[in-house]
């Protein structure tokens, strides 16, 4: 009987052991749970750009942790800076973001064959707003519910932070019904020119020729930016410079652009339909290449070109930054995202450079604007969409924005207004008389830039659906004509003719 009751008190006590230790378990996992579910107001929040967002305050910061999102992105400012920074989001939210930053052909081809396959390998797309938005915006996730739902995370200031002009090009594509990506960069092409060699011959220059000719005076035009040109090459030693200017004239998207500038510098266009330089339409309906302004701006393009470097007819932008930086031309037009690559301690111009609108034509200073979107792969999970969501929230905010402009190799122009009226910096620099001798070589291009975007000096290309067709037709002529010497009218003709058989 004895034995029987130590053998129940055993049995209770290995029982109660047990129940104890499950007990353990189970408070342990509780707790586990529990340290998932973070909120905003959390500590580990606190001095991060993620204070600055509008998040609710129930919602749970780790609710996507171990996801990995694969970011498709130009090998540009934005994304260099981005790699280094988004390991703070990642350590934060849970998230895994691998930036796969690539060369601009090898980005568009990837991005368009990834949505035409639906394989959504890509979670988070830079959309260029002229090769990916206008050709597959109906493979791009919606955002107008995640704009609209405010118990999730809201992107702030959304859209009256932005530029309107940038939303219409980035956001949208024939109407205003569908926003299909937040924008993302802004670059945009502005005058470089060497300010030391500006500044020490102007007197034998004004001798010699009777005018002003630095770069940013207003009545610089693109005929005077090939005379001084040419007077550079005639009258500087190769020591000092060898070149007056260089091109992008190579058969690229660069000719392209670089041309469009003029162009639309002239009074000319190459279509009239409405909207097509804004919200942009699936096809165009009156070509003006054989108008008189176009012929002109062939003309004047030809001139530019024949009076610079003679490698410019195989030079792109990335060529030109080079040379330029290298200090072999005195003059170029590229994007203005290029201006720490000029300025950094590599640089045989650092501190010597100027930065202008583009020179002026009949009508105006036109400077073509590049920027692009962020949006969302259509054709991924719902949960990748909420995580990809939020991090496109935290990428295009106004903190991490200063972040790319301010850091050391960045300088890429913030896409929220209240960068600039709201940042006590850049505010006084914009303020400074001489703010180009300032040191912070992230800053010297600001004032030309901002000046570039207004209404009357930003030109937007035609954003089309078959834009592709069109680019490569307006690519091939322009090289051609450049190359060989070709006489704009039959450029012109040639250009009309093509264009006509793809209508």
């Amino acid at each position: 009987m004895r034995e029987r009751n130590v053998i129940s008190i055993i049995i209770i006590i290995m029982t109660l052991i047990f129940v104890s230790a499950c007990s353990h378990q189970t408070s342990l996992e509780q707790k586990t749970a529990d340290s998932d579910i973070i909120t905003i107001n959390n500590k580990l929040f606190k001095g991060t750009n993620f204070e600055n967002l509008e998040i609710p305050s129930n919602y749970n910061m780790k609710k996507f942790k171990g996801i990995t999102l694969n970011f498709i992105v130009e090998n540009n400012i934005n994304a260099n800076i981005l790699s280094h920074e988004s390991e703070t989001f990642s350590r934060l939210t849970g998230i895994n973001i691998k930036i796969r930053a690539m060369d601009y052909d090898t980005l568009i081809q990837k991005v368009n064959l990834d949505l035409l396959s639906q394989a959504g390998e890509y979670q988070i797309i830079y959309v260029d707003p002229y090769q990916t938005l206008n050709r597959f915006y109906t493979h791009l996730e919606i955002l107008n519910p995640y704009i609209n739902n405010f118990d999730t995370p809201n992107i702030k200031g959304f859209p009256e932070d932005f530029f309107s002009t940038q939303i219409l090009v980035d956001s949208y594509f024939k109407d205003k019904e569908n926003i299909y990506t937040i924008p993302f960069d802004s670059t945009t092409m502005i005058l470089y020119y060497r300010k030391d060699i500006f500044n020490k011959y102007k007197d034998d220059f004004f001798e010699d020729k009777g005018y002003n000719w630095r770069p940013d005076s207003e009545d610089f035009t693109w005929e005077k930016y090939s005379e001084v040109a040419r007077w550079i090459d005639n009258n500087i030693p190769d020591e000092e410079v060898k070149y007056g200017s260089g091109q992008m004239a190579q058969k690229h998207n660069s000719i392209f652009c670089e041309f469009s500038n003029i162009l639309s510098a002239y009074g000319g266009d190459y279509f009239s339909d409405e909207n097509i330089n804004t919200l942009g339409l699936d096809n165009f309906s009156v070509i003006n290449t054989l108008d008189s302004d176009f012929i002109q701006a062939l003309d004047i393009y030809k001139e530019v070109v024949k009076a610079s470097s003679p490698e410019s007819i195989n030079w792109n932008w990335t060529d030109t930054a080079n040379a330029f930086r290298n200090g072999e031309i005195a003059m170029m037009v590229n994007w203005d995202e290029n201006s720490t690559y000029i300025e950094n301690e590599q640089s045989k111009v650092r501190g010597k450079v100027g930065y202008a609108i583009l020179p002026s034509g009949d009508e105006r200073s036109a400077n073509i604007y590049g920027g692009s979107g962020i949006g969302i792969n259509k054709y991924i999970s719902k949960k990748e969409k909420e995580a990809a969501w939020l991090y496109i929230i935290w990428a295009t905010s106004k903190n991490m924005q200063l972040k790319i402009l301010k850091h050391p190799e960045g300088g890429s122009m913030p896409i929220r207004k209240s960068a600039y009226k709201g940042d006590n910096e850049i505010r006084e620099y914009l303020n400074e008389p001489n703010a180009e001798e300032k040191k912070n070589i992230s800053y010297k291009h600001i004032k030309a830039v901002l000046k570039a975007w207004e209404k009357e000096n930003i030109y937007l290309r035609p954003k089309l659906k078959n834009f592709y067709q069109v680019e490569k037709i307006l690519v091939s002529n322009l090289h051609e004509m450049v190359e060989k010497d070709i006489d704009s009218k039959i450029i012109s003709g040639k250009i009309f003719k093509e264009l006509n058989e793809i209508k």
